[in-house]
């Protein structure tokens, strides 16, 4: 007998992508998760939250579900400041990313990768990312000659910008949102730098899957969003995920979608990759360029390695089903 059925309701089809097997209706312990999306299926949840039958998850506020009581919206890829100005006095909003500039974040909705099965294998394995990586500097927020000056402090340090003595000290009398303004412009500008980097010492063995007219002597594909597509693309190959440009957190929808594909995560230091690596810290996470670059040839050449780490990665995340059944215990208590 489940303790309790959960409907998700999202709108937008394309949530199915950054959801990834959290997206999908399954079972986690005594809780059932009944996947409502796109308009019409929302549609129907929006009925059952209006008969009150059941408990309800809505993602992005859309629909904005305001009964507290039974219900919560969480925010993805985005902190606090994404939240409608509207909604924000509400109690039952959750978000799903740490903000390192205040440290105020309570409310977190984690959602962990679901590996649906051991399946992968050493195939000579090509390096990959996907994402936005172009950088456009934006004169009135943050200027060139300021990120070109800091250049080489960002890549000695990628947790730079999520150390908030960092801001204190270099950006003082500014408000919360100009700072955060500024954050992403330096996090689009870091991931810029590390693309550049790994792209000058592997070149044809780095596939970038996205749209960059400027940095026209690399490898980039068009960008990929069939969801199928991106899992082959990923299965068995080194992946690159440099973190979110809106925040810090280790497991989030691009790195997510890298593990329940049966990728190699190579990943930018966040601020809870203690909490989430344990062990794996060293092997898979990385705070500065020579040890992300000296990381990935190892991988690359060294077949027990890869396979040694792609399995610890798949073990660490054997109960990801429970860690979730805690998420929800912890937000409908």
């Amino acid at each position: 007998m489940f303790k309790k059925i959960i409907f998700l309701i999202f709108k937008n089809n394309y949530r199915y992508y950054a959801l990834g097997n959290f997206g999908k209706s399954k079972k986690y312990l005594n809780y059932r998760i009944i996947s409502l999306g796109g308009r019409l299926q929302s549609f129907i949840g929006i009925i059952f939250y209006y008969l009150n039958i059941g408990k309800f998850i809505s993602i992005d506020g859309n629909p904005f579900l305001k009964n507290q009581k039974n219900s919560i919206n969480v925010w993805f890829t985005g902190t606090t400041l994404k939240i409608l100005t509207k909604f924000r006095g509400y109690k039952n909003n959750y978000v799903n990313m740490h903000n390192p500039i205040t440290y105020e974040e309570k409310k977190i909705f984690q959602i962990y990768p679901i590996i649906l099965k051991k399946n992968f294998f050493y195939k000579n394995p090509k390096i990959i990312f996907m994402g936005k990586f172009y950088f456009k500097p934006d004169k009135r927020i943050l200027k060139a000659s300021y990120l070109s000056k800091k250049k080489n402090d960002f890549l000695n340090n990628f947790s730079l910008i999520d150390d908030k003595n960092f801001w204190h000290k270099s950006h003082e009398n500014i408000n919360i949102n100009q700072i955060f303004e500024k954050y992403k412009i330096i996090k689009t500008y870091l991931r810029e730098q590390i693309i550049l980097h790994i792209s000058k010492n592997f070149k044809k063995k780095f596939y970038i899957y996205g749209e960059d007219r400027k940095n026209v002597g690399m490898n980039i594909l068009e960008p990929e969003y069939d969801n199928i597509k991106v899992k082959r693309i990923y299965e068995g190959n080194i992946c690159i995920d440099t973190g979110s440009v809106l925040g810090s957190l280790s497991l989030h929808p691009r790195s997510i979608q890298i593990l329940e594909s049966n990728g190699l995560l190579i990943q930018a230091r966040q601020n809870d990759y203690k909490e989430v690596w344990g062990d794996l810290n060293g092997k898979i996470v990385f705070n500065n360029i020579d040890n992300l670059l000296n990381g990935i040839e190892l991988m690359m050449s060294n077949k027990n390695i890869f396979e040694e780490y792609l399995n610890l990665i798949y073990e660490k995340f054997l109960n990801s089903e429970q860690k979730i059944a805690h998420t929800l215990d912890s937000v409908f208590k």
